[in-house]
C-alpha cells in the first residue's frame, strides 16, 4: 500500500506543477481504491485503539 501510495502522491505533484498526465477510467477507479484502503485501514486502527481502552 506503501508504493501505490507513493505513486499516487507523485502523479498529485506532476499535476500540481502543471504536468498533466492522461487521465483515463482505470486511473480513476484506481485512485479511487488506493483511497478507500487507506481511510478503511485508518479507521481499523481507530478501532482497535478504542478496543484497547
Amino acid at each position: 500500500m506503501t508504493e501505490a501510495h507513493n505513486v499516487q502522491t507523485g502523479m498529485l505533484t506532476e499535476e500540481a506543477k502543471g504536468n498533466h498526465a492522461k487521465v483515463s477510467l482505470l486511473t480513476i477507479h484506481s485512485q479511487d481504491h488506493i483511497m478507500n484502503a487507506i481511510t478503511f485501514r485508518d479507521l481499523a486502527g481507530e478501532i482497535v485503539d478504542l478496543y484497547k481502552k
